[in-house]
């Protein structure tokens, strides 16, 4: 059996402590926070600053992810035939709305947004590639969640949930009933359950396994897409989704 290399799960630990909420740390908060003494994090950090996957600001001395990790994602989305296939249909979709267009990926317990075709309004949807959110609050989220073995939804559903808004629906039993019915309706909804004034509607992309490995949602404020626009935007979100598929190698 392949033994793990401790040295490298920490500084993937490090590396993964930055978030967007937490973008600067010093060296203080990232050895709190990975749970490392100081000096053991300080020289994980010291070889990811001479690689460039880390940069220190001279004024602060606060860490932060450096642009070798920009070039290494950009060149795994350059390559990802998901979202070459996707960009043409996102952007003829979101002419159609008008709003934001937002393709997300499985990751863990997270979708994360590997594509985002903005709304042509200045008032819209802050959605940008690296983004990550909960699944079972937004719409991507749980187009992606309903779709998933009874056993992964359930692994899923067993961990704590937090409120972001009035609407975020944390109870599981609640939460089970919407997900039958995303697989029953074949599109997903979130009303201002993860931001205020923002509703989602999204539908899963399928592979040539008929496997949901992304979802594809139309989100912008409460006051443009309203609750009787929905249905519009869900047929026009579900329809794209289905083209998309088809590329996939989808028969269904």
């Amino acid at each position: 059996m392949v033994k793990r290399v401790k040295s490298i799960e920490r500084a993937i630990k490090i590396l993964e402590a930055f978030s967007e909420e937490n973008f600067e740390m010093s060296l203080s908060e990232i050895s709190k926070k990975v749970n490392l003494p100081k000096a053991t994090a300080y020289r994980i950090i010291y070889t990811l600053k001479e690689s460039g996957l880390i940069e220190q600001r001279t004024d602060t001395g606060k860490y932060r992810p450096g642009l070798r990790l920009f070039e290494l994602g950009s060149l795994v989305f350059k390559k990802l035939k998901l979202r070459e296939i996707a960009l043409p249909y996102m952007e003829n979709l979101s002419k159609k709305c008008g709003e934001t267009v937002h393709l997300g990926i499985l990751q863990g317990d997270e979708v994360i947004s590997i594509e985002s075709c903005d709304s042509s309004f200045d008032l819209r949807s802050n959605i940008y590639i690296g983004k990550r959110a909960p699944l079972y609050c937004t719409g991507v989220g749980k187009a992606l969640l309903a779709f998933l073995t009874p056993e992964e939804i359930s692994r899923v559903l067993k961990k704590r949930r937090k409120k972001y808004t009035d609407n975020t629906v944390v109870e599981r039993e609640r939460l089970e009933e919407e997900l039958r019915k995303v697989r029953e309706k074949g599109f997903a909804v979130d009303n201002m359950e993860h931001e205020e004034g923002v509703r989602c509607v999204a539908a899963p992309i399928r592979n040539y396994e008929g496997k949901a490995v992304a979802s594809v949602s139309i989100s912008g404020p409460s006051i443009r897409i309203t609750e009787e626009k929905i249905p519009q935007l869900a047929s026009m979100v579900k329809k794209t989704a289905e083209i998309i598929s088809k590329k996939l190698g989808a028969t269904r």
